[in-house]
């Protein structure tokens, strides 16, 4: 191979390496604060967007991410947050009517909450294949935003907006390979995987 070659190469794995590294870094960043204190949080369970393509969201998405975020919660100690249970006893008192915005509010106000998690699942499609050798990836997508109980603001929203490719094709998506290994995700974990990116972002502005 000749030198001018080899240089080349060189130059271009150090790129590769720099554009991880400088991606790192303005991931693990600290964001803005919340304009608001927040103390303890409550879900909303999430709701399937209103265009969402039937055939690539299928019944039950939306409670399979609900579940996540639950799930992601739990683990961290950054958050406080209404059980489960709780916030489904509450909403079976509420009015269901109004913008999804009032009705997060108006579940804060039921169970105590500071502010109140909620979204839309746009879409959640399934790996075809195994983890190790999938026909065709996963792929998901969903929004959350964090209400103020007290004030009505929004003060936090984020969207988890992926398709899986091969770490080689993507550089930026290191972050997934890190956590969970070089294979092809289900959509289960590549809904995990994005839940546990948005509420990452959200505690580092938490007080």
């Amino acid at each position: 191979m000749r030198p001018r070659v080899i240089a080349g190469f060189h130059a271009a794995a150090l790129m590769g390496f720099c554009l991880v590294l400088a991606s790192g870094c303005a991931w693990f960043r600290k964001g803005e604060p919340l304009e608001e204190p927040v103390s303890l949080i409550a879900v909303l369970p999430l709701e399937r967007a209103a265009d969402a393509d039937p055939d690539r969201l299928p019944q039950g998405a939306e409670n399979m991410v609900t579940a996540q975020i639950y799930a992601v919660l739990a683990e961290s100690p950054r958050f406080r947050f209404v059980p489960d249970l709780t916030v489904l006893d509450a909403l079976q008192r509420l009015d269901r009517s109004g913008s999804v915005e009032q009705r997060a509010v108006a579940l804060g106000r039921a169970v105590g909450a500071d502010a109140v998690l909620f979204g839309t699942v746009d879409r959640v499609v399934e790996r075809q294949g195994s983890e190790y050798g999938a026909k065709a990836p996963a792929s998901v997508s969903f929004g959350l935003a964090l209400v103020s109980v007290h004030s009505g603001k929004i003060l936090w929203q984020a969207r988890f907006d992926r398709t899986q490719q091969p770490l080689t094709a993507n550089l930026f998506n290191w972050w997934m390979f890190w956590r969970a290994g070089p294979r092809w995700f289900s959509a289960q974990e590549l809904a995990r995987l994005g839940v546990e990116r948005l509420l990452e972002d959200l505690s580092r502005r938490l007080p």
